[in-house]
């Protein structure tokens, strides 16, 4: 299973990345001189390890990194909202479009509350339902057992404790993960109104204060830097969230014609975790899984088959024809990418090693072409002008 997940993953990623995008030169080192100054190369390097330090301090903060993670996107959500809703309410009033905004944030915050609400009603039933869903499964365990009593008794002990460990296991992972969930919450409530001032209100003060920050002779490739940044890591995540509203639509739908409690959580937590790379298929197929099964093993089954038709639309449909050309990396450099940061960070690490990487890559290439200008080589300072010959 997981070999087949690993090559559907290799498969999705290589054509999501196999075209080149607009900035690709702006990134290529083989479209520049590789120079022979040994200053250019310490500074690289003192570059490099500076950016390491920073990633590793990111991951180290793992929770809080989420929680601010979180935030940016939402700001990017609603900066892009707010951009479409001035430019199709060009023609009302200044007041007309206050009310208008007024109203539409309003609305937001009730569909909100009621979708919460309503969802945790939907699970409220359900915590008795899962202790009996692990009952049962350590009971016909035990059944099964039985049937075999030709068995050791040594080997029977052993069948029973790993069936008990693996449920445990998987309880206790899906306990983990809304106690967490509570922590961002708490986190979210207390930073993003933060976050939101300063976006809203300082983004230009905060903007001119870094420009000032960075010395004159900089200032040129801090700016393509900056620009190519931020164009490559949107283009990145707007694929994945065209990629996860696809998928949260599709299987939502799907719980909600079988039955589901918490369909529309659940849908959206699928297209979420199908964001992690290799696992995140089938992770994201378990709690509607285990729910279905507390309804009927009919019900799980249905639900098993809607997480089958919802993936083969990722990755014969969604991925090539949607979101193939928002992104340019190799697919070799992908895999191992994925594979360093998985080691290195876990899951989370293996969602954002593609920006991390176009961060670092853009970040060191700007900065070689600067190095570069600053540090020539020893020969093209010492040779002297070619003459005309006479």
């Amino acid at each position: 299973m997981s070999i087949i997940c690993s090559l559907t993953f290799l498969k999705k990623i290589g054509i999501i990345l196999n075209k080149e995008s607009t900035l690709t030169a702006l990134c290529r080192i083989d479209t520049m001189p590789i120079s022979m100054n040994k200053n250019v190369w310490i500074s690289i390097t003192v570059i490099f390890v500076i950016l390491c330090i920073g990633l590793f301090a990111l991951f180290y903060f793992q929770d809080i990194f989420v929680i601010l993670l979180l935030g940016l996107c939402i700001l990017a959500v609603v900066d892009k909202c707010i951009k479409f809703y001035n430019k199709h309410t060009t023609k009302l009033t200044r007041t007309q479009r206050r009310v208008g905004a007024v109203a539409v944030i309003i609305a937001l915050i009730v569909g909100t509350v009621v979708f919460v609400y309503t969802q945790m009603a939907s699970f409220s039933s359900l915590f008795d339902d899962m202790t009996n869903i692990q009952n049962m499964i350590e009971e016909g365990t035990q059944i099964i057992l039985a049937i075999f009593d030709v068995l050791p008794e040594s080997i029977i002990n052993s069948i029973e404790e790993t069936v008990k460990s693996l449920t445990d296991a998987v309880f206790g992972m899906l306990m983990q993960m809304l106690s967490k969930a509570l922590y961002y919450i708490l986190g979210m409530i207390l930073l993003y109104p933060i976050m939101f001032r300063l976006y809203f209100k300082d983004r230009g003060r905060i903007k001119t204060m870094i420009l000032g920050m960075v010395p004159k002779k900089f200032s040129e490739s801090f700016g393509n830097a900056s620009s190519a940044i931020l164009t490559q890591i949107n283009k990145f995540f707007v694929a994945k969230v065209i990629e996860s509203i696809a998928l949260a639509v599709i299987t939502s739908v799907g719980f909600f014609l079988l039955g589901i409690p918490g369909w529309l959580f659940l849908g959206i937590l699928f297209g979420l975790l199908n964001n992690v790379p290799y696992i995140g298929p089938w992770i994201s197929t378990i709690p509607p899984l285990l729910i279905g099964l507390a309804i009927s093993w009919q019900t799980a089954i249905l639900v098993l088959v809607v997480s089958l038709i919802a993936q083969a639309i990722d990755n014969y449909y969604l991925v090539p024809y949607m979101i193939s050309d928002k992104v340019s990396v190799s697919p070799f450099t992908t895999v191992i990418l994925v594979l360093v940061f998985a080691q290195l960070f876990g899951a989370l690490g293996m969602i954002l090693s593609i920006p991390f990487y176009i961060i670092f890559k853009i970040i060191l290439m700007e900065s070689y072409k600067q190095l570069v200008q600053m540090f020539p080589d020893d020969a093209a300072k010492t040779t002297p002008p070619k003459t005309a010959p006479e």
